[in-house]
């Protein structure tokens, strides 16, 4: 059966995927369930029934928690802090746990961000996986980064741009850097962007990242930009006279909005997870697909408008080339650093090999 295919028995088995090896809820614990008021429509209501449902059946007493969309990551419902220090983990389907990603939450309990919007996805690859191979994915990509020196990124588009490594720091082998834990595992650290020389050339639409809530939150180009760069700032852009205009508008409503400076581009990141998909025209609603679709390594994403990760705004790349110091690590959508020695160990542990981590084509574009 393909990815996209509604399959209810999948659906339940990424729910225990996600229950068992990435919560790793136990018998007698309890489990907060946070979602989105029903009316909003982000999330699929069957998505928080099925995941409920496979907590109790694991022993487990499940409170739900909905909420409406908040401002930001500093506007969380007190009733929700509270609830949140009196159980053991807190599940997040609500848009709360994303504007809290590069955040702390209260309470001692596990806090986990649930990406698989509809149950298509949930039954999909992308959280079929081994949560437990798919933390180990990760870090082994971090780690492989933590000698390199530079990095080079490329489209077909014609975006060119390179710039250099940070020193290594420590990153957490459990939720990869982020204060929350991600299902599906999709992403790698993000890679800061101050030394960043070159052009990106942006299609079709740039979105907001989540962290606020602001309107309108999806900004559509009728024809490419190029935007050129140095030292991670944007210099110049170029393009059709009204679209550049347009563009840059948006990029000063949003930066003016919350006093950011909308030049600077902090940091990107490429998803790893190869089962992601979207499996719906993203053009009809690229808010959602920006929710979901930043797993798929058909898809390499610029944080920028702000100087802390994920910015404001998200600039969104197709089918990106990635280097560090010279060697492929992502090509035309495919994860070369898979094939290496240490992830092909790492697979057949899990009885996978690389047919299992080819990419899936369908991201809704």
């Amino acid at each position: 059966m393909e990815d996209g295919t509604h399959d209810l028995a999948r659906a339940v088995a990424g729910a225990q995927n996600l229950l068992r090896h990435c919560v790793e809820l136990k018998t007698a614990q309890t489990l907060l369930l946070v979602e989105e008021d029903r009316q909003i429509d982000y999330f699929d209501n069957a998505v928080a029934d099925i995941i409920a449902g496979q907590a109790r059946e694991l022993g487990a007493t499940v409170l739900r928690f909905a909420t409406p969309r908040v401002d930001g990551p500093d506007a969380v419902p007190e009733a929700l802090t509270s609830a949140m220090t009196h159980v053991d983990h807190t599940v997040f389907l609500n848009r709360i746990g994303d504007q809290m990603r590069f955040r702390s939450l209260p309470g001692e309990g596990t806090k986990t961000m649930v990406y698989t919007l509809d149950v298509d996805t949930l039954a999909s690859r992308a959280a079929g996986y081994d949560h437990r191979l798919m933390q180990r994915l990760v870090a082994l990509f971090n780690q492989a980064l933590e000698d390199k020196t530079d990095w080079h990124i490329t489209c077909p588009a014609g975006t060119d741009v390179s710039g250099q490594m940070p020193a290594p720091e420590p990153v957490s082998e459990v939720d990869g850097g982020f204060a929350v834990r991600l299902f599906p595992m999709s992403v790698h650290k993000p890679i800061p962007a101050d030394t960043m020389v070159g052009k990106i050339v942006l299609q079709r639409w740039v979105t907001g990242t989540n962290t606020h809530a602001y309107s309108p939150e999806v900004h559509f180009l009728d024809t490419p930009i190029t935007v050129d760069v140095e030292k991670g700032h944007v210099v110049d852009l170029q393009g059709a006279a009204p679209d550049v205009a347009a563009f840059r508008a948006h990029g000063r409503m949003v930066a003016d909005k919350f006093g950011l400076d909308e030049t600077l581009i902090h940091s990107w990141h490429h998803g790893l997870n190869p089962g992601t998909g979207y499996f719906a025209s993203a053009g009809q609603d690229p808010v959602r697909w920006n929710g979901m679709i930043f797993g798929s390594p058909r898809h390499l994403h610029f944080h920028t408008c702000g100087d802390y990760p994920p910015g404001e705004i998200n600039w969104h790349i197709l089918d990106p080339t990635v280097r560090f110091d010279g060697e492929v690590f992502l090509e035309a959508g495919q994860v070369a650093f898979f094939e290496s020695a240490a992830a092909s160990d790492l697979l057949r542990h899990y009885g996978l090999g690389a047919e299992d981590m080819a990419t899936h084509q369908d991201i809704g574009v």
